[in-house]
């Protein structure tokens, strides 16, 4: 004689404990796949290629906010963007309006300079 395998149905509630499993499983993976592009970016902005272009964009931004503001400090800075960010400011205008300024106001001046000391 052969047993015949009985077929039970599942409750809703198996059936929902189930997805939710799949639901964890799921979120864990991209969790995992999400911090692996993390350290990857991470590793991309230590070369020393990211490094130098940065060093340069700091550099702009610095040559930039001394022409714009030379009587400014740090905290001055912090208060502007404070202050623009409470006035909700678009960020496409404000980084289309300080690319141009960055190109204005931002390149190095060409030539020979003074040595200082």
């Amino acid at each position: 004689m052969e047993a015949t395998k009985k077929y039970v149905r599942r409750t809703a509630e198996q059936r929902l404990a189930d997805l939710e499993k799949q639901q964890a499983e799921i979120l864990e993976r991209q969790r995992a796949a999400i911090a692996k592009i993390e350290e990857e970016k991470k590793k991309l902005m230590q070369s020393p290629s990211s490094r130098k272009k940065n060093l340069e964009q700091e550099k702009r931004f610095a040559r930039a906010a001394s022409t714009l503001a030379p009587d400014w400090d740090f905290r001055h800075y912090i208060a502007a963007i404070e202050k623009v960010l409470a006035d909700s400011a678009d960020a496409a205008d404000l980084s289309v309006r300080g690319e141009s300024l960055l190109k204005e106001h931002g390149e190095a001046r060409r030539g020979r300079r003074p040595k200082n000391g």
